[in-house]
């Protein structure tokens, strides 16, 4: 059985990752809740270290096939699955394809069937050494490696976290899932124990962050709250806001941060990558921000990296280099370096960065206003609208 290889030319020497290590540093985003937004979230952040200059790949080891669907692929559309991890001994590099984005790389679970996925379920919890074995090789390709989990802590998930070095738990502001969230950590904490043998030190918990926020509802603020109360230590402050453009990523197989880099949603994946790799140097007491030599070397690079970006995307030109010295730019935001080095570059036409001064929008707002800013917030139409029966545009149905 062959496979379409889409293994990574890195164009600089794989001595070091962004992350300052010698392999790729594999994160994997669990919860027991499903729709808090970890496909979402893998899939745009990943996006999001990419545009900073990693090399990323995405497994999705859940067997719904999320993250193929979110990036333009069904399940029948791909060359290979991670079931042939072990029926024709395939490796997950071979496995890999080709995103809309350079840099940019996926695999998937590709299961078709109740009986292929009953088949798959048995083969992650009876043969995890091989899915462990082939993420480690993977390492030496890429610099970052995301996995997403599906939403229980089943077999699939188990291997991802043996496979894993770090986790990350996508909260959305409900108060069920808040309710949830102690269950999952403990369980976090004591799965080192439920391994057996000796001890091995397990994957740390990079944090926890909030999904779906609507910060002008009460439950939005209660939840918010509740949760920075509780778990205040391991919680990110980067909050991904409920927006129509992240929901709109199944439709159109991109990240939002590709075909909408200036909406919310997309400037909050930019800002997590950002907070992710902070807190990371600050644990590992690795340079900070903006010292000489001390940042990771993708996040300083990132105007250099804007010029070979390919688009796979008619009539989109790649945007062209900035020119500007990358001995700087340290930990600095993922979305600001991006937008900045455009404006520089002359390759997007953007307004100009609003006031500080600019006075907060009201917390409490008419059902029509919030129609109206989410069409503002659009932007741009549906390419295949959908229409009325009596043949108008409807953006809303």
């Amino acid at each position: 059985m062959e496979h379409a290889s889409a293994t990574p030319e890195p164009s600089r020497p794989k001595n070091r990752t962004p992350w300052n290590t010698l392999s790729a540093r594999v994160i994997s985003l669990v919860s027991r809740k499903g729709g808090v937004g970890k496909t979402t979230s893998a899939v745009n952040l990943g996006a999001a270290f990419a545009l900073s200059g990693h090399t990323v790949l995405i497994v999705g080891v859940d067997p719904q096939c999320g993250v193929a669907r979110t990036l333009g692929c069904g399940p029948e559309d791909l060359d290979g699955g991670l079931l042939d991890l072990w029926d024709h001994d395939v490796s997950l590099t071979h496995l890999a394809q080709t995103s809309p984005l350079k840099n940019l790389f996926f695999a998937s679970s590709r299961v078709r069937g109740l009986e292929e996925e009953e088949r798959y379920l048995a083969l992650m919890a009876s043969r995890t050494d091989l899915f462990i074995q082939q993420v480690d090789r993977a390492r030496d390709l890429y610099d970052t490696i995301l996995i997403d989990c599906p939403p229980h802590l089943g077999a699939p998930t188990r291997a991802a976290l043996q496979a894993s070095d770090g986790v990350l738990v996508p909260v959305q502001a409900e108060e069920l899932c808040r309710d949830s969230l102690g269950t999952l950590l403990g369980a976090l904490d004591t799965f080192n124990e439920a391994r057996g043998g000796e001890v091995v030190v397990g994957p740390e918990l990079e944090g926890i962050f909030l999904t779906m926020l609507n910060e002008r509802t009460k439950m939005g603020r209660h939840v918010a709250a509740k949760v920075a109360e509780e778990f205040g230590p391991i919680l990110l402050d980067t909050t991904v806001p409920r927006t129509t453009r992240l929901s709109e990523m199944a439709l159109r197989g991109k990240p939002s941060v590709i075909y909408d880099r200036r909406s919310s949603g997309s400037r909050a994946y930019f800002n997590l990558a950002d907070e992710i790799m902070s807190r990371y140097c600050e644990r590992e007491g690795l340079a900070a921000a903006g010292s000489a030599g001390g940042a990771p070397r993708a996040w300083r690079d990132v105007p250099a990296a804007l010029g070979a970006l390919a688009w796979d995307e008619p009539g989109r030109a790649a945007p062209s280099e900035s020119g500007a010295d990358s001995g700087g730019f340290g930990l600095a935001s993922g979305l600001e370096t991006l937008l900045g080095a455009l404006r520089a570059g002359g390759g997007l036409d953007l307004p100009p960065r609003p006031s500080p001064a600019e006075p907060a929008s009201p917390e409490l707002v008419s059902l029509e206003d919030l129609i109206a800013e989410e069409e503002l917030d659009g932007g741009e139409t549906w390419d295949e609208p959908w229409l009325r029966d009596d043949g108008s545009r409807d953006r809303f149905h």
